[in-house]
């Protein structure tokens, strides 16, 4: 028998495409679609919004610092609280060409919940959690969940 989450499911991951398909195309109305209308989104300290309005405003200040942004999704899971609501994680890796000619890559996961409307399922919240953010050599700042030591060896081995 088929899982009657499927299809849902399928809509979620639907739904994280056209988000990053939006970003790489600049196309706010789009992107700004994939929200609902009372979201919140959360990038930071002191970079938290709610409401459609003011998420594509702070989207579109943010994507004024970019020539290039690409997002690709790496993987993603969907727990469902009931046939309206719906959390999840959703990995990423976006590659960046910034206006000052530098460029920059951010390894990262958003915690997110999401909502069924008349639409379909849209974002009520996202809150991006950082797991490497700077140059595409990775000499940056690792954060987040720790990997192996730098000794080389694996944690549990």
């Amino acid at each position: 028998m088929a899982d009657p989450r499927f299809d849902d499911e399928q809509d979620i991951r639907r739904l994280l495409y056209a988000y990053a398909d939006a970003v790489h195309h600049r196309d706010a109305d789009a992107w700004g679609e994939t929200w609902a209308d009372d979201a919140r989104w959360v990038l930071g300290p002191g970079r938290e919004v709610e409401g459609r309005p003011a998420i594509v405003g702070l989207w579109s200040t943010a994507m004024a610092r970019f020539v290039h942004v690409v997002q690709l999704y790496q993987s993603n899971d969907v727990t469902f609280t009931d046939a309206a609501h719906a959390h999840g994680r959703a990995y990423l890796l976006e590659l960046n060409a910034v206006s000052d000619g530098s460029t920059k890559v951010l390894a990262a996961y958003y915690r997110d919940a999401y909502v069924r409307t008349s639409a379909g399922w849209r974002f009520a919240s996202r809150e991006l959690v950082p797991l490497y953010a700077g140059p595409p050599d990775l000499t940056g700042q690792f954060t987040g969940v720790a990997g192996p030591d730098v000794s080389g060896s694996r944690s549990g081995e």
